[in-house]
């Protein structure tokens, strides 16, 4: 057989032979389903906002979600005589788009003071819209933070004194962190409180608070939480002119009852203080002595 013929015949059995390649082995895996997508806003473990007390925690509503609440604020106390107040502020907190929530409100209070003999009631009205937006998330930086916007106004009626609108913008940052994941956490509060009061009485003033909490979940849904909370009144929409300072502590209790109700209840008494060119260790001229919140809250 010619060379020409042996090259021709080997070339077709090469051809018939079935390709192997397929049948090895894949030096490659199954593609790795990809990682679940980190979120400021969405975190894997969530912590209640009243949870706290007094204190508010970092988590903000998700896109669309809508909750009202009802709130009852109490202050009671002063010095040299009696002074009782009470509160309501009926609020709807709406996750407008992810990391920010939208929660106007409207709001009444009525107080009754006594000193020396002479009353001075009062009554007052008004509305104002808090947002809220996430900065950090737990998961992914290991605390949560807010900044929280808090515009609002007010109609005053003093008996005796004449009608007056006051104006209030509050800064605040809302931080938390989980201590024990399930169990035990911390909460963060630093606060600025501006009010213009006018056109009379004329008056320009300003709240400071820094707040700590600790709440422990004791069971599935229930939370217990004491906390600290120092406050300091300015003449002034800055940090001049100090009109008085003053300390609170107490407990707080926050009950998941059903997926979408919520109760929570929070008690501060005044521990020390002193108002400006007063006597005493408290401040109770600025200030109350005793002051409690209970909250009912509805998610959808």
């Amino acid at each position: 057989m010619s060379l020409k013929a042996i090259a021709l015949a080997l070339i077709a059995a090469a051809a018939s032979l079935p390709v192997l390649a397929a049948d090895l082995p894949s030096r490659k895996g199954a593609p790795a389903a990809p990682a679940p997508a980190l979120s400021t806003c969405t975190e894997s473990e969530a912590i209640p906002t009243d949870a706290f007390g007094f204190t508010t925690g970092s988590d903000v509503a998700d896109v669309g979600s809508f909750g009202p609440s009802l709130t009852y604020g109490g202050a009671f106390g002063t010095r040299g005589g009696s002074s009782n107040g009470h509160g309501l502020a009926l609020q709807g907190s709406y996750g407008l788009f992810p990391c920010f929530e939208v929660g106007p409100y409207v709001l009444g209070n009525i107080t009754s003071a006594s000193t020396g003999g002479v009353s001075a009631d009062s009554r007052a009205y008004g509305a104002g819209v808090e947002m809220k937006y996430k900065l950090l998330g737990r998961d992914m930086h290991g605390i949560g933070l807010t900044l929280v916007i808090d515009p609002s106004v007010n109609r005053t009626d003093p008996d005796g004194a004449g009608r007056f609108t006051t104006y209030n913008t509050g800064i605040r940052l809302f931080a938390d962190k989980a201590l024990i994941p399930n169990t035990l956490y911390a909460g963060l509060n630093l606060s600025q409180d501006l009010t213009w009061t006018g056109p009379s009485p004329y008056q320009r003033s300003s709240t400071f608070t820094v707040a700590g909490s600790l709440a422990w979940q004791v069971s599935d849904g229930l939370y217990l939480s004491g906390e600290v909370r120092h406050l300091r009144a300015h003449n002034e929409l800055g940090f001049g002119k100090e009109a008085g300072y003053a300390t609170f502590a107490g407990p707080g209790v926050f009950w998941q009852a059903t997926k979408q109700l919520a109760l929570s209840a929070a008690y501060n008494v005044q521990v020390s203080g002193k108002a400006k060119g007063q006597p005493g260790d408290l401040d109770l001229t600025n200030f109350s002595q005793h002051l409690v919140k209970v909250k009912l809250g509805y998610s959808f």
